[in-house]
């Protein structure tokens, strides 16, 4: 009977011990967890600026060659070669633009995907 009682004394430390490793991971879990999810929401937040500025600029864009478009059919006075000239000046504004939404789109690409995978990698664990 001796015997017995050490032995299920024993088992039972083994489980308690088990059950706080077991505890302490989870806890080590669940601070990934919401740290991963907090992360998450800040890159949803940063995303959606991003499209939120993009809209805005291209909106911008749109209008100014609205605006020039009006522009040229309203001043019938306008020298044809000045007509090149104006077209050739909003054509480089709106590259210039394009190009700078281009850089800034491709730099938040690049560090959307850098954090994605630091997620990635802290899910794995």
């Amino acid at each position: 009977m001796a015997g017995f009682r050490k032995r299920t004394a024993k088992d039972l430390e083994r489980i308690v011990e088990l059950l706080d490793r077991v505890e302490d991971r989870v806890e080590r879990l669940e601070t990934e967890r919401n740290d991963t999810a907090d992360r998450l929401a800040e890159l949803l937040e940063r995303t959606a600026a991003v499209d939120a500025r993009l809209t805005s600029v291209s909106r911008e864009l749109a209008a100014q060659i609205d605006e020039l478009g009006r522009d040229l059919n309203g001043d019938t006075d306008i020298d044809p070669a000045r007509i090149n000239e104006i077209i050739d000046a909003a054509l480089g504004t709106i590259r210039d633009g394009q190009n700078r939404l281009a850089n800034e789109q491709a730099r938040y690409q690049i560090e959307f995907r850098k954090d994605i995978a630091v997620l990635i990698e802290q899910l794995r664990r």
